[in-house]
């Protein structure tokens, strides 16, 4: 998040607004008072603005008048008002603004910061809109940027399954019912089969308001219906919101499943199941698959001088040193209380060693923690290398395993392997 413009004449307001909005996001708020200060902040520095906040109501424009002169610049905007009549929130929803505050509100501020986190978030959010017709697609995806979430476009049902498939980061798929060769309901029922709804979630939309259309695509695995020139802007968004929150939802979920609380690795169950699979895998081209058991030395020590506190820090930042040091192929995990496991894809046992024993060079060399009796605490870590032609995840776990209590039973702080003799 950029510069914020905050364009409010209540001196009160503002000065409690610009503060909190700093406090929290660590961005400048650039505080003018009316329209006729805003115009000369945006003569000179439009571009430097990724957000705005407007007070509807302005000694020189009383009736929303800066709302254009702001988003005609591109910059996404919410709108302060005291007034929330039917038509003030029409006209407001009229000037395509992202949201709308109520300065009576109590939690007026708190809301500002949710929206604000909202519109953040939305960079995040990529949304497949999917019509026949280009002027409806344009609409929706307009209101959509507002909003700041990623936006792609297809015209008809098959070119929306090509682009899922290109694009398996699509949380929203959002489509018309009347279209060319497939309808939406169709749609939905091919997009479920390779698309569950823990990873992208479906709106329907229609120009018919036909309650049998709605149903229709409820049961063919839509999350949501909507009806085309019928909807409150508010609702989409609500419904939008709603959709991609669900998606966001199952996937913080899986993460929790599948994460080790304390240091954020994989946990033991996802390593053995993902493990088996990358061991299937390999050897293929020049690389083969080799695992490497970690432990820290003296463990036990570390936590009965020190106690838990210090022995979890140790542990968060060995695992932080074997994520920094793990490449995009490998596979991290904490498999026990002090205890690490990896897979990675290695050319040759040399090039293995000689990685594991910088890695624990640096473990050896970095402090882990402050203690209060003796000041900076350093620690190391026995290793055990196995690299063999096996793609049986046990049997180089329990070799590598091995490996591991000989680096112990010779004196800690050192790595033992166990690797394929040199070829020819």
């Amino acid at each position: 998040m950029r510069n914020i413009l905050l364009v409010e004449d209540s001196t009160m307001f503002g000065r409690l607004t610009k503060k909190k909005i700093e406090t929290v996001f660590n961005v400048p708020v650039y505080w003018t008072r009316s329209l006729a200060e805003t115009e000369k902040v945006l003569q000179m520095a439009a571009a430097s603005f990724s957000l705005a906040l407007l007070d509807y109501n302005l000694p020189d424009a009383p009736h929303g008048e800066v709302i254009d002169r702001v988003t005609q610049e591109g910059i996404s905007s919410l709108v302060f008002t005291s007034n929330m009549s039917e038509e003030v929130r029409d006209f407001v929803w009229s000037k395509k603004v992202a949201d709308y505050i109520l300065k009576e509100d109590p939690n007026s501020l708190d809301y500002i910061i949710s929206s604000m986190r909202q519109l953040e978030e939305n960079h995040n959010n990529l949304v497949l809109v999917v019509d026949d017709s280009a002027t409806y697609r344009a609409a929706i995806s307009q209101l959509l940027y507002v909003r700041k979430y990623r936006v792609l476009n297809a015209r008809d049902g098959e070119s929306c399954l090509k682009i899922l498939q290109q694009h398996p980061e699509i949380k929203l798929v959002i489509t018309d019912f009347n279209m060319p060769g497939m309808d939406g309901c169709a749609l939905c029922q091919k997009i479920r089969r390779n698309f569950k709804a823990d990873r992208v979630a479906i709106m329907g939309i229609s120009s018919e308001d036909d309650r049998n259309i709605g149903a229709r695509f409820i049961k063919s695995g839509a999350n949501d219906f909507i009806v085309k020139h019928a909807f409150l802007v508010e609702e989409f968004y609500s419904r939008v919101n709603h959709c991609i929150e669900t998606v966001n939802l199952f996937k913080q979920i899986h993460e929790n499943a599948i994460r080790d609380f304390l240091t954020g690795l994989y946990n033991r169950r996802y390593f053995f199941e993902t493990g088996t699979d990358l061991c299937n895998q390999y050897p293929q081209d020049d690389e083969r698959l080799a695992c490497a058991m970690i432990d820290i030395d003296h463990f036990k020590e570390v936590n009965d001088t020190h106690g838990h506190d210090i022995g979890d820090q140790v542990i968060q930042n060995i695992a932080q040193l074997l994520q920094d040091s793990a490449g995009s192929s490998d596979l991290v995990a904490r498999i026990g209380g002090e205890e690490f496991c990896m897979l990675t894809p290695i050319s040759n046992s040399e090039e293995l060693r000689r990685r594991f024993e910088t890695l624990r060079r640096e473990i050896e060399t970095t402090a882990m923690a402050t203690t209060a009796a003796s000041g900076k605490l350093f620690v190391t870590v026995s290793t055990g290398l196995c690299l063999l032609e096996t793609d049986s995840l046990e049997t180089m776990m329990k070799v590598a395993d091995e490996c591991l209590y000989q680096a112990k039973r010779k004196g800690r702080n050192r790595i033992e392997e166990s690797v394929l003799p040199p070829s020819g």
